[in-house]
């Protein structure tokens, strides 16, 4: 926990230093109303997305690219950002389809070479970054895009942008840059290719080098930003802030971060927004927004407020009536991601998964185990082997820190206690040794299918307890895994355990929480497809029906366990997909990515919005598109990767105090999406004792306090952060209020 004071001295008067405020006196009331929470940590701007979204709908051309403000044809840089745009705001690129069936993605596709190349082959290094990151945000594969043209070396093989950037890196400067010169473009070493060479990479999850780094923060121009060498530019700083960031190599709070966001405020328009060429734009305020977003500013409301207004605000009045954004799709892309919040590079699910599993090394026990409700568990360690095989890694390759010690030793080592405790521990044991490419016959001594069957009654047609769904549906799946047979009555009492509404409880148990759910009925789906049931069974389009009929408006079910078991569930019956997208274009995909937090974890639910184990092992493999049995396949061994900076830690700004008829205190903050962080407010008369316990309360993005004034003295108030997950700080400059015709300086000292 990081704790630190902030002091705010509030002087009403002359300009000189000897002036009087409204005070408290040490006996006055403190009044405030507790503003609503957020149910999610973002910021709701749906029909202000929806509207742009129609928009670019009209500006797509036939062959699936984005109309450029330039040509009024589609061009590669429109697209690219159009794509990035989609991506922000949770939409499949197949979103925007032409007329002729193709998406952006697909005409970036066939455009690939020509556009990262000059007329030589020689790569411009900022294009193929960019180009990475739609690449990557939009789902493609950055090792395989696109084609290598007839007369290349590779002729006809897959374009590996990943490996042509690495390739221009030079090792001895730190920078990104060929030869490559088409009309005004150029492969040479300057701030564009760097910036974007950098965000491409890290959206590959490539590790950036430190030179690199350093090469793109020795290209700051004087006033504190980056540009073009005639001084700091709004766009250009926002992108450097943000490739910095997704570098990984500074703390969000090390100098050059710092002054890039200063210089960001330094430019910061009276509307809250940031200007271009002399008007308020929404390129350069969308990207500003997003810089904001990456050092932990979120939401960018009350924390980079301007007289009232801030940055959202003004984006938002930019949008016209037609939905667009600078009247043009090139304009409204880069607004998408800025309404969203959602910094550069923006990761497929592949990269996410990869930040997860991450996070779940970083939480694995010592004896190579992942904890259930009571400590180390096996089942829980299941539930994660399954989750690194989903993805295509060997759980054996991952351990906790400076041991040799795997996931699949600790089972090995649990297993024959472990297969006694209940028909679904045997069947998930199954299922997490089969997909790691074990023996199901013979691990850790045990034969797991024969433990799996002894549970087994032929008298009662189940397996351990009949009415409990989890008995049935595991060891179903255990020995569908295991290649072994599964008895028919087995089947059969599970199909019996559905309920009038199609749906399955967890048993028939009277308790008030045993309901249908949708995460029992997907499990029961899984297990039944296993089993060779068929889609076309009544049990089955029943089981479709009662999901169909629970999920949400967001197209999930609730919560991220929920949500991923009941769309395994959908997976397995090889259901059509286009079937389960809401009315709004959400699809279950997008509802279960929505709990995830940027640096890997998953919360069960926003309500409860602390990192959750149970929901990121679960969410896994539905997020992939797998469902069980998985099946033995080869596994790569698992290289963690850069997770990003924690939005759980606190990043505490300076106070801002207004006068009305009382002083209005406002304590602005970023992240905290655990919300455990908080802020004690402490006020005094200029000079005299400390008053404390002054009730603060908390809204989107700031504390705030009601403070009755009633005579006019010096008065002082001191804000102190904490946070389990840590303090981070911002600038601590001096700014100006006015409320009504009366200056407040407010001064801070930290």
């Amino acid at each position: 926990m990081r704790v630190r004071n902030l002091i705010l001295t509030l002087t009403l008067g002359a300009a000189l230093a000897l002036a009087l405020l409204w005070a408290l006196t040490p006996t006055a009331p403190v009044r405030a109303e507790r503003p609503a929470a957020p149910a999610t940590p973002l910021i709701e701007h749906r029909d202000a997305i929806s509207r742009a979204l129609a928009y670019l709908k009209t500006q797509q051309a036939p062959d699936g690219g984005l109309v450029s403000p330039w040509t009024g044809q589609a061009d590669d840089f429109t697209t690219i950002k159009t794509v990035i745009g989609l991506a922000a705001v949770n939409r499949p690129v197949a979103y925007l389809t032409s007329v002729s069936g193709t998406t952006p993605l697909d005409y970036l596709a066939t455009r690939a070479y020509t556009y990262t190349r000059d007329a030589s082959g020689t790569l411009f290094p900022g294009r193929a970054g960019m180009l990475l990151v739609a690449v990557v945000a939009g789902e493609g594969d950055p090792t395989a895009f696109g084609k290598y043209p007839d007369g290349h070396g590779s002729a006809g093989l897959p374009l590996n942008l990943v490996r042509d950037l690495l390739d221009t890196y030079h090792p001895e400067t730190g920078a990104y840059s060929t030869t490559a010169q088409m009309g005004w473009s150029t492969g040479e070493a300057n701030t564009v290719n760097q910036l974007w060479a950098i965000l491409g990479l890290a959206a590959a999850q490539q590790p950036i080098p430190v030179t690199a780094t350093n090469f793109l923060i020795g290209l700051q121009e004087t006033d504190g930003g980056w540009g073009y060498g005639a001084g700091g530019d709004v766009d250009a700083t926002a992108l450097v802030v943000q490739a910095l960031i997704a570098s990984g190599n500074l703390p969000l709070d090390a100098a050059k971060v710092q002054e890039g966001l200063e210089f960001l405020r330094s430019r910061q328009a009276a509307s809250g927004g940031w200007e271009s060429w002399g008007a308020l734009s929404a390129d350069s305020t969308a990207a500003a927004i997003q810089a904001i977003a990456a050092a932990g500013y979120t939401p960018a409301t009350a924390s980079w407020a301007v007289a009232g207004h801030d940055p959202h605000t003004a984006l938002v009045g930019l949008q016209a009536p037609d939905g667009s954004f600078s009247g043009n799709a090139l304009g409204t892309a880069h607004a998408l991601a800025g309404l969203a919040e959602a910094p550069l590079p923006i990761l497929g699910n592949a990269q996410m998964v990869n930040r997860a599993l991450t996070w779940m090394s970083e939480t694995q026990n010592a004896d190579g185990s992942w904890s259930g409700w009571a400590g180390p568990d096996p089942g829980a360690t299941c539930d994660a082997v399954l989750a690194y095989a989903a993805a295509g890694y060997d759980p054996r390759t991952v351990h906790p820190s400076e041991r040799v010690t795997s996931a699949l030793d600790y089972l090995a080592a649990t297993a024959a206690e472990f297969v006694q405790r209940s028909p679904d521990a045997a069947g998930k044991l199954a299922l997490a040794v089969v997909a790691s490419g074990g023996d199901p016959g013979n691990f850790g001594g045990v034969d797991i299918p024969a433990a799996i069957t002894a549970w087994y009654s032929p008298t009662l047609g189940a397996f351990g307890v009949p009415t409990n769904t989890y008995h049935q549906a595991f060891a179903i799946l255990g020995l569908a895994s295991s290649n072994a047979p599964i008895p028919v009555t087995a089947t059969q009492t599970l199909i019996a355990l559905q309920q009038a509404d199609g749906g399955w409880k967890y048993d028939l148990s009277p308790a008030a929480w045993n309901t249908t759910a949708p995460d029992h009925t997907g499990l029961a789906l899984q297990a039944l497809i296993a089993a060779q049931v068929t889609p076309t069974s009544t049990a089955i389009v029943s089981g479709l029906a009662f999901l169909r009929a629970q999920q949400d408006a967001l197209g999930g079910w609730g919560n991220a366990n929920s949500t991923a078991y009941a769309l395994q569930g959908v997976l397995a019956t090889r259901d059509s997909l286009d079937n389960w997208v809401s009315a709004d274009g959400h699809s279950p995909f997008e509802a279960l990515a929505s709990y995830q937090k940027a640096d890997g974890p998953f919360v069960w639910a926003w309500t409860l919005p602390t990192d959750n184990g149970l929901a990121t092992w679960q969410a896994i493999p539905a997020l992939l598109g797998r469902y069980y049995p998985l099946p033995p396949a080869s596994l790569a061994p698992f290289r963690p990767v850069f997770r990003g900076p924690d939005p759980d830690r606190m990043v505490a700004c300076q106070p801002q105090a207004a006068w009305g008829h009382s002083v209005e205190v406002v304590i602005p903050f970023g992240s905290d999406l655990d919300r455990n962080g908080s802020v004690a407010l402490d006020w005094r008369v200029a000079g005299g004792r400390w008053v404390t316990g002054t009730a603060v309360h908390r809204a989107d993005g700031a504390f705030t306090a009601t403070i009755p004034v009633t005579q006019p003295l010096t008065y002082e108030f001191r804000a102190a952060f904490a946070d389990p997950d840590g303090v981070q700080f911002g600038p601590t400059t001096a700014v100006t209020l006015k409320p009504h015709s009366v200056f407040l300086p407010v001064v801070l000292r930290g």
